[in-house]
């Protein structure tokens, strides 16, 4: 059984600044769609670091092959997220950005990577507000995997905890789930919960 790294109080907190950042990169990316976007209420979780390749595959279910980006970033608050997203939901994201269906797989990793890259930054971004720091982010990467080669791919190195999102994306009845994933240290962490704590 994995033990919180937040109590009742400040997963209310955390669950709000997220709602916040969520409703910026919904309206972001329905300017972006052309189309009403909503991002819903999240699922928040806490895995430990070692955990984390299970709770991909756990969170895909049935899937064999998923879309994963990565981004860093770096400064008084850093880490990295990823995102993790099945086949069905990059394909329909591509195809609702190019209003066009049988897109390359050039095209789904440039859409999936703007989609990822602006909810990422106002996620981020929100948590810099209030520890009053400041971040840079490094270019995101993106790669599709297949869940049978998943002992074969790096691990991720430098983090301790993982804060896990599950977000739905809504856009003309497409149901997009997406699934976001916050990799701090220990130090970073602490440093969340004590601010948080002060709100």
């Amino acid at each position: 059984m994995t033990t919180p790294y937040f109590n009742p109080q400040q997963e209310d907190i955390l669950k709000e600044l997220i709602n916040v950042s969520f409703g910026l990169s919904a309206s972001l990316i329905g300017d972006m769609l052309d189309n009403h976007a909503k991002l819903h209420i999240p699922d928040i979780s806490n895995i430990d670091i070692h955990n984390l390749d299970d709770k991909i595959v756990e969170v895909l279910e049935e899937e064999y092959e998923f879309y994963l980006t990565k981004q860093r970033f770096l400064g008084s608050f850093n880490g990295e997220v990823l995102f993790v997203f099945n086949r069905y939901s990059a394909h329909a994201f591509c195809d609702l950005l190019l209003k066009q269906e049988m897109s390359d797989e050039s095209d789904i990793k440039s859409s999936i990577l703007e989609l990822t890259n602006i909810i990422t930054s106002a996620c981020i971004g929100k948590f810099c507000e209030i520890i009053h720091g400041e971040t840079i982010f490094k270019v995101p990467s993106i790669e599709k995997r297949e869940i049978s080669e998943m002992d074969k791919y790096d691990k991720i190195e430098g983090y301790d905890n993982v804060i896990v999102i599950k977000t739905a994306l809504d856009i003309e009845k497409e149901n997009i789930l997406g699934h976001m994933f916050i990799l701090l240290n220990n130090e970073m962490l602490d440093h969340l919960k004590n601010t948080i704590d002060k709100i």
